[in-house]
């Protein structure tokens, strides 16, 4: 039986992988970006075309393939403090925020009822805090490809998406906790002073940690420690109700300080195991959690809200990025515009806390395709303007 599991599970990988790969280089051959090729893949070899492959049993991987693009952003950084205090970047990145909760929030209060199949101001909030909050996931993916990472672009866009995401991830924290019990209240606010605590020593004395690390030659020794390390945080965000990818992020920052993450060989290894393995995994993953006739059946209420983050998000952030006198203000806003899985993150503690049915995971799957295709074509048509 397991034996059976554990080549189930590589025949589906192996497929999915082989396929994405194929799909994906014939949509950059005829013009489209190839992540909506992985995301085809997904939804053909799932369960609602071939049912050839269970979302479930590749679930895992796409985690850490979302987790790698994170990952490989915080390697661009090397003081997670200087994020916080980049005045621009807080800008943009809390007002995208507060901008689009306020917006979709006084839509969702006029007129939600008439596309959402709920009328009360609980499930209004929720929606609103979520699709403020952006996914620098597909953006990173994209500009990582372009090579417009560490562009001043690229840097700019990352900075206030983090601050985006974790000042979004905290409100719902809040949220959450001032409907708890005091106990559970402690624990909550336990639980994030402590990561802060731990991540604050480990960014200080990195260095002398690297001293053993570089003692251990062999390259198989740093990467496993690199992603023990990945594992690790990623896992503790999750624990203190934020966001595996966050954690990811923070890890990228913590060894970008190390000596041997600067070598070349090092870089290339890492992208060329999440660009190669994992973070197609990922895309095609979310593929295979689509369903046809879910979007169908939601995509009214999918395209509303939709609509609402997409207006918002592109209107401030095009403002504030011209404000800001940034190159490529329309790209930067675009990179605002994917929902993935920080606004899947509230979305199911809505749906713990009682808020919300499982109809708002339908919901919700057409809008981040909607999303990427946006994305997508927001680039292909900048890409060939400034030809």
């Amino acid at each position: 039986m397991a034996g059976g599991l554990a080549a189930g599970t590589m025949f589906d990988l192996g497929l999915l992988l082989f396929a994405s790969f194929i799909i994906g280089e014939i949509f950059e051959r005829i013009g489209i970006e190839s992540i909506i090729g992985y995301i085809v893949t997904g939804l053909i070899l799932g369960p609602s075309v071939l049912q050839v492959v269970e979302p479930g049993t590749v679930k895992g991987f796409a985690t850490i393939g979302a987790s790698l693009v994170l990952f490989q952003a915080g390697l661009r950084e090397e003081n997670v403090v200087e994020i916080f205090r980049h005045r621009q970047g807080l800008q943009l990145g809390i007002g995208v925020l507060s901008g689009s909760f306020i917006f979709i929030l006084g839509m969702l209060v006029l007129f939600g009822s008439q596309f959402l199949p709920y009328d009360s101001f609980t499930p209004f909030l929720y929606l609103a805090l979520g699709y403020a909050i952006v996914d620098i996931g597909v953006p990173s993916k994209i500009m990582l490809s372009k090579g417009l990472l560490r562009s001043d672009t690229g840097k700019y866009t990352v900075k206030a998406s983090v601050i985006n995401v974790t000042a979004g991830l905290l409100a719902v924290t809040a949220l959450v906790v001032s409907n708890s019990t005091f106990e559970t209240l402690l624990i909550k606010l336990g639980g994030i002073v402590a990561f802060a605590v731990a991540f604050y020593v480990l960014h200080e004395f990195i260095h002398k940690i690297d001293d053993y690390i570089i003692m251990m030659e062999e390259a198989e020794a740093q990467f496993a420690i690199t992603f023990a390390l990945l594992l690790g945080l990623s896992y503790a965000t999750e624990i203190i109700g934020l966001s595996t990818v966050l954690g990811a992020f923070f890890a990228g920052i913590l060894v970008s300080r190390s000596e041997f993450s600067d070598s070349r060989a090092f870089q290339e290894k890492i992208q060329a195991i999440g660009l190669g393995l994992f973070i197609p995994i990922f895309f095609a993953w979310f593929g295979l959690t689509l369903s046809i006739n879910g979007i169908i059946n939601n995509i009214q209420a999918a395209t509303f809200l939709f609509v609402l983050s997409t207006v918002s998000k592109l209107a401030i952030g095009y403002t504030v990025s011209k404000l800001h006198d940034m190159d490529r203000p329309v790209m930067i806003a675009s990179s605002l515009l994917s929902l993935d899985i920080e606004t899947l993150v509230v979305l199911l503690i809505g749906i713990d806390m009682g808020v919300f049915g499982n109809e708002i995971l339908q919901i919700f799957a057409p809008s981040v395709l909607l999303t990427t295709t946006t994305i997508v074509v927001l680039y292909a048509a900048i890409d060939r303007v400034s030809e």
